[in-house]
């Protein structure tokens, strides 16, 4: 198999749980998530197989879109509702202060990341040395969030929003600061991602759905590709494409799908007046 599979993963599992479980169910060698999910979220989990496995540093940073419920009052040490209460505070925003305080949110944020998360800190993950009682500072990092907004209240402290973010956001760490700027404490009690990239919600599959129907549940490896642009390359260029040869192209920004012989060979650039096929797809077809 080479391609994708767009999972609807569950609450409870690990990003690492679904990929271990369909490496054994659909005996791939070559298998792995396009970004994780926390074990307490559920929702789109985009999981490459084969020569999709390939393109992972060309995808992990797409867009994502998720569904958050933000819980007021109370701020746990995990950020989540796995977490034990670390704080508490009797203000409660209104929708009307919510909606203010979301909208300066939208754009390019310095974000600090929960201190249990999978960072590596010093070649140690920062949630075990937070299990283990020892202090972790993270370093603040570049996030954008280029939507946000209050869908309705679901009781009378927690709040649902829909978020549109960079990849590399931290929803937990969003609503730990979206309670700071309203003046009290907040957790995200629940996540479902909607979206990454092109992946969305409506066309997930469960994994027992993948397990019993396989290969029909699979993406073709161009699946996420469909916002780059074609470069055709001349037929008499096959040769020198199939021996790793140089071949001049003409100059253009980023990335474009390569084609000859209507062959699909993979993602190239251009540099210097030549193709750079940095992800060979060829063998995918």
């Amino acid at each position: 198999m080479n391609g994708f599979f767009n999972v609807l993963k569950p609450v409870g599992a690990t990003a690492s749980d679904v990929v271990v479980c369909l490496k054994y169910a659909l005996h791939e060698k070559k298998i792995g998530h396009l970004g994780t999910l926390d074990p307490g979220a559920s929702g789109v989990l985009p999981i490459a197989v084969g020569l999709g496995t390939r393109l992972f540093n060309f995808l992990t940073n797409k867009i994502k879109y998720y569904r958050a419920f933000l819980t007021f009052g109370k701020s746990t040490d995990t950020l989540d509702a796995y977490g034990s209460i670390v704080q508490t505070c009797s203000e409660i925003p209104s929708q009307e202060t919510l909606r203010e305080v979301l909208k300066t949110f939208v754009g390019n944020l310095k974000q600090t990341p929960p201190a249990y998360s999978a960072i590596s800190v010093g070649g140690v993950r920062s949630y075990k040395l937070a299990r283990q009682g020892e202090s972790v500072e993270l370093k603040p990092r570049d996030v954008t969030v280029y939507d946000i907004e209050l869908v309705r209240q679901a009781s009378d402290d927690t709040f649902v929003v829909d978020i549109k973010c960079s990849g590399g956001t931290y929803i937990r760490s969003l609503a730990r600061d979206i309670a700071t700027r309203c003046g009290t404490v907040g957790y995200m009690s629940g996540l479902i991602r909607l979206a990454s990239g092109c992946f969305d919600i409506k066309d997930a599959y469960t994994i027992a759905e993948i397990k019993e129907k396989k290969e029909s549940c699979l993406l073709d490896i161009r699946f996420p590709l469909s916002d780059v642009e074609d470069y055709i390359v001349d037929d008499d260029k096959w040769e020198d494409l199939n021996n790793g040869r140089r071949v001049k192209a003409e100059n253009f920004d980023g990335y474009r799908k390569i084609f000859c012989k209507d062959v699909f060979w993979g993602l190239a650039k251009s540099q210097k007046g030549y193709l750079v096929l940095d992800y060979y797809l060829k063998n995918a077809q």
